[in-house]
Parts: structure tokens; C-alpha cells; sequence
């Protein structure tokens, strides 16, 4: 299984915005230090806090990334897909080849309303920009007819990405989204408040989505998010958390919070990533729970140090 962090983009209002991209430099590096494999950005937009936007704030990270892949998430239908396509070609290139592109719909109705579009057209807008992408990523002098998009003179883009294919993701909970995953992308993202249950449903939709499209599953992913707050010992950790259960967090409900969250030591989160991939997940993406600077960087340490070596033997 391989192991990597769904950072926090989003911060109180008072805090300061230089110094927010510098601890995210320093989480990074850490975070290469200790072999994690992947790290990934959200994706929102006019938000009260400051929410540090994807594409630039990624790219910025790439330098002190080492190895790890990129993982920037996009709400595809807000986006033009000639442009997104070529900044993500770029991010490629700047990266050597590790990057891999998370897709999701969006949901917040403000944000539709300011990009002048609708909720009721996100899934075609959705579809038009993948595909374009993907067919200016492939080659040259596409052409495409959509109902968003009409490309009619051939155009070609350059740089390509370095991965050819470059990976795609497509991230959503209802079963529209799973078999949309199976059919266009290379892997399914699972929503972070997804209960192992709902989790182990979906992924069994899933593969029999990816069977139905005459696809194979050796070469798809299924990454599981996870919020985590994790201690040296499982007795700190819990203890740590309790403001999690006590004032609720994220909107989680009350199943989400007890059988979703990992909290507790290293032993704690090894048999549940155990439990998952068994189920068939092969990429978790841990976001910290506790996002308080020292607790952050403890659940960071203790993925690195204690939880990650587990599944390198």
C-alpha cells in the first residue's frame, strides 16, 4: 500500500499567508524525508479563509517534494480544459513526471453561481473537460464537438506531459461517480467521511464497473482519504482528539467520527490500513485532523516513523 498526505489549503483568516506556505514547505520536506509516496492540494474557491489555490501552491512544493508524486485535485467544471491541460502538462514537466491529477465535481452553489455556471451542468462540463484533456495529452490536431465545448479547427499543445499517459483520478461517493471513475479514469478516490462499510460497497461497485467496461484491475488505483490524528502512543492519541468528538469536525456524523477517523498510536492505524487493503484499497491519502502546527506535524512523524515502514517489509 502506499501512503501519502491530503494537505490542509485552507486557514483561518488570521493567520499569516507567508507563513502558511512555509510550514507547507516544511511539512513537504519532512514528508520527503520519511518516504511517503504521494502529496495532494484541495481545490476551493471564494472561501472565508484563505485557501491557498492548487495549481501555483503545488507547483511551488515540487522543489522540495523529492520523489513523492503530486497530487493536485481539480473541480473540473469550473475550468477551461485548454488551459488546465496545458498548466498541468507544465506541472509534469516541472516535476519530472510525478504527477498525477485528482477530478471531482464541486458542490458549493456559490462557486457555481461566480464561475457563471450551474450545478445542473457539472457532470457534462465534467466529462468535456476530461476528455478534451486527455485527447490533447494523446497527440496532436484534436478536434472535438461537446455540448460546452467545440473545437473545430485542429489544435495541438506542447509541452506534452512527461507521463504519457499523465494518471487521472476521479473522486466522488455516488454510484454515477464510481462507474464514471471505472469507464474514463485510471483510478477511484474515496470520499474521506466514508465509513469502512460504505467504502467496501463502493469498492465492490467499483470493480465490477471496471469488469463491465472490459477493463482490468491491474492497473487501476482505489485511494482511500482518511482524516488521522495520531499520537506516539495510543493512549496520547486518543486524548489528544477528544476536541474532535466533543465539538465535531467537518460536519462528520456520529458513525464517520467513530469508524472513519483513525486516531489512537501507530498500532491503531496499521490494523485499519490492514483492514482496507485487504478490501482492495491500494493508495491511502491521510489528512491531519488535529491541524494545530505541532499536532499536524506529530501525525506526519508517526506515519513516517512508525506506520509506513509497516508496509515497506
Amino acid at each position: 500500500m502506499k501512503i501519502g498526505m491530503s494537505l490542509t489549503s485552507s486557514y483561518p483568516i488570521d493567520q499569516d499567508s507567508l507563513k502558511i506556505m512555509a510550514n507547507l514547505v516544511e511539512e513537504v520536506g519532512l514528508m520527503a524525508q520519511l518516504g511517503f509516496d504521494s502529496f495532494s492540494l484541495g481545490d476551493h474557491h471564494l472561501t472565508d479563509n484563505h485557501y491557498l489555490q492548487v495549481l501555483p501552491s503545488i507547483s511551488s512544493l515540487a522543489p522540495v517534494s523529492g520523489n513523492m508524486r503530486l497530487l493536485p485535485l481539480f473541480l473540473l467544471p469550473f475550468y477551461n480544459p485548454l488551459l488546465l491541460a496545458e498548466q498541468l502538462a507544465t506541472l509534469d514537466v516541472i516535476s519530472g513526471g510525478r504527477t498525477t491529477v485528482i477530478n471531482a465535481l464541486g458542490y458549493d452553489p456559490a462557486a457555481f453561481t461566480a464561475f457563471q455556471t450551474t450545478q445542473g451542468d457539472r457532470v457534462s462540463r465534467f466529462v468535456e473537460t476530461f476528455e478534451i484533456m486527455k485527447l490533447l495529452w494523446a497527440g496532436d490536431g484534436v478536434t472535438y464537438r461537446g455540448r460546452h465545448y467545440s473545437i473545430d479547427a485542429p489544435v495541438s499543445m506542447n509541452p506534452k506531459p512527461i507521463s504519457r499517459p499523465l494518471p487521472m483520478w476521479i473522486a466522488g461517493s455516488a454510484r454515477p461517480a464510481i462507474r464514471r471513475a471505472a469507464k474514463m479514469a485510471d483510478g477511484w478516490v474515496i470520499a474521506p467521511g466514508s465509513t469502512p462499510d460504505v467504502a467496501k460497497k463502493g469498492i465492490a461497485v467499483y470493480k465490477q464497473a471496471v469488469s463491465d467496461c472490459g477493463r482490468g484491475m491491474h492497473d487501476m488505483s482505489i485511494v482511500l482519504r482518511r482524516d488521522a490524528h495520531l499520537g506516539p502512543t495510543s493512549t496520547a492519541g486518543h486524548r489528544e482528539a477528544q476536541t474532535l468528538f466533543k465539538n465535531g469536525y467537518r460536519g462528520f456524523g456520529a458513525a464517520e467520527l467513530e469508524r472513519s477517523l483513525v486516531v489512537g498510536g501507530p498500532d491503531e492505524c496499521i490494523a485499519y490500513l490492514e483492514d482496507m487493503e485487504s478490501a482492495g484499497v491500494t493508495e491511502v491519502l491521510f489528512r491531519c485532523a488535529l491541524d494545530e502546527r505541532e499536532r499536524a506535524l506529530q501525525t506526519i512523524t508517526t506515519i513516517g516513523q512508525d506506520v509506513i515502514p509497516h508496509f515497506r517489509r
